[in-house]
């Protein structure tokens, strides 16, 4: 019966949970869809009314060149790409013949077949502006009739879906993780159902409860065979395991704590170079040159990628640890890696009226090794002593090679590490200044990380010795890469 009642509930669980998914889920993709849509012909909508009666004007006045109106319809609608939200690849514009519904003109070359003649396109045809939607079509469009110079043409804005269904693809990726996710806390759940419904397990219970207290000084009867008494004994066992490794699971809840931390200190550097440069971007609309947009576009850019990554970038160490660490070898500059660092961290630095320098020879060779990872060891070591510098200071990133490897350098003149403390700095969790490392986010394991990374590429993390005040971070790196691929992960 006991075990009756068990399937029977993981069964009522898993259909309940994989039900409500599958509404869910369903409710979600069609109103992505639906969002898509609408947002698609409000779009449209604003594009060709009142408040854009620049664009209606250039659409529909006469030039003293408009030899070819198709042509010139077409030259207005590219200088409102942005505004039709065309972008070339899923989303594209036509002219179209007012009369015969001929393609005249397009953002990108018409069909062999021409442009298919839709219900809206008919409706255009006939003078009414056609913006109507399908739910079931694979494909989005509007088709705006207007007149220029007496000649009348319609604009056929075409959008095949492909971003909404891309959408709906990582919803639906989503979705299923949810799903399983929520098939084992179905299971899970059924599992406590079914004990509250037995009454030997609330001695059971009173036990767990003495053990949540600290209380290991008693063990529970077994006072049957069955599945209860197995239970019974495993939880003794179990508690004599916790009342012999508590220290142990306490310092491992600690490095879970501090991992948590960890990630948020990765995360913040990548976040804060992006808003910064987008701020920047945005208050100097109009007044940056093309190539300082260009500039900060590119390092926004970059700041995305790494972000994206850096996130399986911190489980490294976890997987370096169990053998288990995959490298993404490729042949990359250098010295590009180095420039990229320094306009990554320059707006950081003149925050705290830094003086960064960068020192590159021209002769840098291309390196194999994992660019990401050498990217987050280089951002690791260049924001430490960004962040244990006092203000005003001066950084500076040099780099040369010799030999088989090259290196870079990261110097300061900040507060530097005492001499007691240096043998310790890669150590996991280590933290020379405790107070001034919480404060500024960090937890001891940047350093580790990037250190175990170039462990991996049979380089290395040392301290260079000076005479002056600050500290010097030397990282070498194996021209030609490691010797032996890493394994696959697991």
């Amino acid at each position: 019966m006991r075990r009756s009642l068990h399937i029977k509930l993981v069964l009522i669980m898993v259909l309940l949970i994989v039900s409500l998914m599958v509404v869910v889920g369903a409710f979600l993709m069609n109103s992505v869809t639906g969002y898509y849509i609408d947002e698609f012909y409000q779009q449209i909508t604003d594009a060709f009314g009142q408040s854009n009666e620049d664009f209606i004007r250039d659409l529909q006045t006469v030039t003293k060149e408009d030899e070819n109106g198709a042509a010139k319809v077409g030259q207005v609608l590219s200088a409102y790409t942005g505004v039709l939200g065309v972008d070339r690849r899923n989303r594209n514009y036509y002219v179209l013949d007012g009369t015969t519904g001929r393609c005249l003109n397009g953002s990108v070359p018409a069909p062999e077949r021409g442009v298919e003649v839709t219900p809206n396109i008919s409706k255009a045809l006939l003078g009414e502006p056609g913006l109507d939607s399908s739910v079931t079509a694979d494909y989005m469009d509007a088709a705006i009739p207007i007149t220029r110079g007496g000649q009348s043409y319609i604009v056929y804005i075409l959008d095949n879906r492909e971003t909404a269904r891309q959408l709906n693809a990582e919803m639906f990726s989503l979705i299923m993780e949810a799903l399983v996710l929520g098939l084992v806390i179905s299971a899970l759940l059924s599992f406590l159902l079914a004990k509250t419904m037995v009454n030997p397990l609330q001695r059971l219970t009173g036990g767990i409860e003495r053990v949540a207290r600290g209380d290991f000084s008693r063990k529970l009867d077994v006072t049957s065979e069955d599945e209860i008494g197995q239970l019974t004994e495993r939880f003794n066992s179990m508690a004599q395991q916790l009342e012999a490794n508590i220290a142990e699971l306490e310092r491992a809840e600690q490095q879970r704590k501090d991992f948590v931390a960890n990630v948020s200190h990765e995360l913040r550097t990548p976040l804060t170079n992006i808003k910064s440069y987008a701020e920047t971007l945005d208050d100097g609309v109009g007044g940056l040159t093309p190539e300082m947009e260009h500039r900060f576009l590119g390092v926004i850019l970059n700041e995305s990628d790494r972000m994206t990554h850096i996130l399986q970038d911190l489980l490294t160490l976890s997987r370096f640890d169990s053998g288990r660490g995959e490298l993404r070898l490729g042949w990359f500059p250098f010295a590009k890696s180095g420039e990229d660092t320094y306009q990554a961290v320059l707006m950081d630095a003149q925050n705290h009226a830094h003086t960064v320098e960068l020192v590159l020879p021209e002769d840098l060779p291309q390196v194999r090794a994992d660019r990401e990872r050498i990217m987050q060891v280089m951002m690791n070591i260049v924001s430490n002593a960004i962040k244990y510098t006092p203000d005003g200071g001066r950084i500076v990133l040099s780099a040369g090679w010799e030999k088989d490897k090259v290196w870079m350098e990261v110097d300061d003149n900040g507060i530097g590490i005492p001499q007691a403390d240096r043998d310790r700095i890669f150590e996991r969790f280590y933290r020379v200044d405790k107070a001034r490392s919480r404060q500024s986010g960090g937890t001891g394991l940047g350093l580790s990380i990037a250190q175990e990374i170039m462990k991996g590429h049979e380089g290395g993390l040392y301290l260079v010795d000076k005479d002056q005040p600050g500290l010097t971070i030397r990282m070498e790196l194996p021209v030609e890469g490691p010797r032996e691929e890493g394994r696959p992960e697991g």
